[in-house]
């Protein structure tokens, strides 16, 4: 697995970014499909642990992995429990009534040994009966909205965060990659800079199922985006 992103900039103001996704809904979403017994979920990916922050205050009891340094210092803030790992190895010796890998974070996996590694490690830490529940690109929106970009400001105090974005699918591979340019203007001056590339795998329904299949599970049941 390559991955170019997520370094200290991105981090930083992936919160800010981010700040009117709705995680409460998404989180009310998880809640709706765990059964009676679920009370403790391992989030596989976890970034910055908004997901874990609110399942945190409904009482779950919760574990967030992720390999990104500057991610998981952000998550502890948050949660008690983070394990800096890469989730394609990662053991921590227990198994979760649920795991979650949300945000796409299956997709970053662009080749098919390390996905199924993922899956198998999602499924080693799932007491039997357990649910895995993630979010993937949906091939089919995909192909027909093509590539997408743009540009954003995101200003906090004297700060600001420029961030342009451009897209391109690559349909053979079935990969939509995303280019991400970052500049922090500090006072009206360039105070730092950076650059990364996001390859995000897109899945058709049936391929997904096929995938999950192989790794152990037996699908139940997917929701298109709200």
């Amino acid at each position: 697995m390559t991955v170019e992103a997520f370094r200290p900039l991105h981090a930083r103001w992936y919160d800010r970014w981010h700040a009117n996704k709705d995680y409460r809904s998404e989180v009310d979403q998880l809640v709706s499909l765990f059964d009676a017994p679920t009370r403790s979920v391992l989030d596989l990916g976890c970034g910055t642990a908004r997901h874990l922050e609110l399942l945190t205050a409904l009482g779950y009891d919760v574990v967030g992995v992720d390999r990104s340094p500057d991610m998981v210092a952000l998550a502890r803030e948050r949660v008690p429990v983070v394990v800096e790992a890469d989730l394609l190895n990662v053991r921590l010796d227990r198994t979760f009534d649920a795991v979650i890998m949300m945000f796409s974070v299956l997709g970053y996996l662009d080749n098919t040994k390390d996905l199924l590694a993922a899956l198998r490690s999602a499924h080693r830490h799932l007491r039997p009966g357990g649910l895995l529940v993630l979010d993937v690109l949906d091939g089919n929106a995909v192909l027909s909205n093509g590539p997408r970009g743009g540009f954003t400001a995101t200003t906090d105090g004297q700060q600001t965060l420029l961030r342009a974005t451009t897209g391109r699918v690559h349909k053979d591979e079935q990969i939509y990659e995303m280019g991400v340019r970052l500049w922090l203007i500090d006072d009206g001056r360039l105070v730092d800079e950076d650059a990364e590339t996001h390859s995000l795998r897109f899945f058709l329904p049936r391929e997904l199922d096929l995938i999950l299949e192989l790794a152990g599970f037996a699908p139940v049941g997917s929701a298109p985006v709200a």
